[in-house]
């Protein structure tokens, strides 16, 4: 985690944190600080002890196969095990205002935290910015203040090929951007498709030019106008849903309305015919 802004900022929130908390609820106190410089397979490079508010003796080199190991205790004035809500390391590099804040993790329980710098953390922040790096503890918790604990410097070595960092920032014209629209799709040709509109409507004209050869009888809808109109009307309603189905609705919608249709179709034909029966006894 990046994050912006020097140390001394970090300083003054602990600081006013402690003030704002009571005093009868006591103070952040870090104990048991070893700072550990470590080979990958294991073994120590450096290793020292420090208790509040002494500070490194040598200036450590770190490099990205050489990773720093921050472990503490946070404790109470009445040398409690404390929770904390912030624990984070805090490098600021020397003649600049840049921070790195890394987050210390909960290690073995309650009120013991660790801070190891991966492969990836160091590349990230530090290979493209060696130097001398002010190391400090940022903690702190509600109920209990904060603490700010300088635990000296260490050096930052940078790795080979890395290139220094450079403003993101850049100011003045940008590139023009340029636009490329899908082309529209090949349609069919108007004939072709009048023609096949032609061969879907055909059923249609066939099924009424054959009931007007049969000699079909629409006078005996009169019989029962109501339900006759309302039948014929579905069944109109499924002509459409074909339609609309060609149109563009899709298969399982199309089957859930022929299925919503169906029951009432079934029932007003029923009712229609059998008035139809009833009237001509």
């Amino acid at each position: 985690m990046r994050l912006l802004g020097s140390t001394w900022a970090l300083a003054g929130v602990c600081a006013v944190a402690s003030l704002l908390s009571g005093a009868a609820s006591g103070s952040v106190v870090a104990k048991n600080v070893v700072v550990k410089v470590m080979e990958r397979t294991g073994d120590k490079l450096f290793e020292q002890t420090l208790k509040y508010p002494a500070t490194l003796d040598t200036v450590p080199k770190v490099k990205a196969t050489t990773p720093l190991v921050i472990t503490f205790d946070s404790l109470t004035t009445n040398d409690t095990l404390l929770s904390l809500d912030q624990a984070m390391v805090s490098f600021q590099r020397a003649g600049t205002e840049d921070d790195v804040a890394l987050l210390a993790r909960s290690a073995k329980g309650a009120g013991s935290y660790k801070m190891d710098i991966s492969r990836k953390n160091y590349r990230r922040y530090f290979s493209s910015a060696p130097g001398i790096y002010s190391v400090a503890l940022v903690l702190g918790a509600a109920d209990h203040g904060g603490l700010f604990y300088e635990l000296g410097n260490i050096e930052m070595v940078g790795s080979k090929g890395a290139k220094p960092k450079t403003p993101a920032v850049v100011y003045g014209p940008k590139p023009e951007i340029h636009h490329r629209f899908s082309e529209p799709q090949k349609m069919p040709n108007v004939f072709l498709s009048l023609i096949f509109t032609g061969l879907a409507v055909a059923p249609l004209v066939v099924l009424v030019g054959g009931w007007a050869q049969m000699g079909v009888n629409l006078n005996k809808l009169q019989l029962e106008p109501v339900g006759s109109v309302v039948f014929m009307g579905l069944v109109a309603t499924y002509m459409v849903l074909a339609i609309a189905y060609w149109v563009g609705i899709k298969l399982f919608p199309t089957l859930a309305y022929a299925l919503a249709l169906a029951l009432p179709t079934y029932l007003v034909g029923q009712y229609a015919l059998s008035k139809r029966i009833e009237k001509n006894i």
